[in-house]
């Protein structure tokens, strides 16, 4: 039995990284995670062969969330990830100070740091300790993905009122623009010359 797509070229990415960032293809809830680069996935995830904290604390984000939903297809009523209208199109904040990328990924960390010791002390899964982020009331995982969520804004530099999609839509036309043009434009923080 061999894979009828085999998937080589991500594979090599992954396998020089000591980790990369995953995602349910199908969700619910934005449930981000990094895994082993010694791990092979199958089609069931989405692969992001990012190692670092910032990557993931942007992927992680209310932000990215909010874009993931608007483009992504559904099956049922959950959210199907899908790289080209997803991924592809997602406008990554440009020119972040070091500062702002320091910060998103420290509050990555800590939201990571978070999870594992709530599912560690309460027995939850991922699941099961997202599900509470839909009852009323306090909660230390929604308070630290507030902070994580605010400092992705401050990485984008987006206003603290403006709506996120608004924002995250103009951005994407203005870096289409720059694409048309020939001109460098950030993916993940980090210039690309197109």
């Amino acid at each position: 039995w061999q894979l009828s797509y085999p998937r080589g070229e991500m594979l090599e990415k992954i396998s020089n990284l000591p980790r990369y960032i995953v995602c349910g293809q199908v969700t619910k809830r934005p449930v981000f995670e990094f895994i082993s680069s010694s791990i092979r996935p199958n089609a069931a995830l989405i692969v992001f062969p990012m190692c670092d904290d910032y990557s993931f604390g942007v992927l992680q984000s209310g932000v990215h969330w909010a874009w993931f939903t608007a483009k992504c297809s559904t099956l049922t009523e959950r959210f199907r990830y899908t790289s080209d209208t997803v991924f592809d199109t997602f406008p990554w904040p440009q020119k972040p100070t070091l500062k702002a990328i320091k910060k998103v990924a420290t509050n990555a960390v800590l939201l990571r740091t978070l999870r594992r010791e709530l599912m560690t002390r309460t027995g939850q899964s991922f699941r099961e300790l997202y599900r509470t982020l839909e009852l009323p009331g306090k909660n230390p995982l929604k308070d630290v993905h507030l902070a994580l969520d605010s400092a992705v804004r401050e990485a984008y530099n987006m206003p603290a009122r403006a709506d996120v999609l608004s924002f995250l839509l103009s951005l994407n036309q203005e870096l289409a623009t720059l694409e048309e043009a020939k001109k460098n434009i950030e993916q993940n923080g980090f210039s690309t010359n197109k």
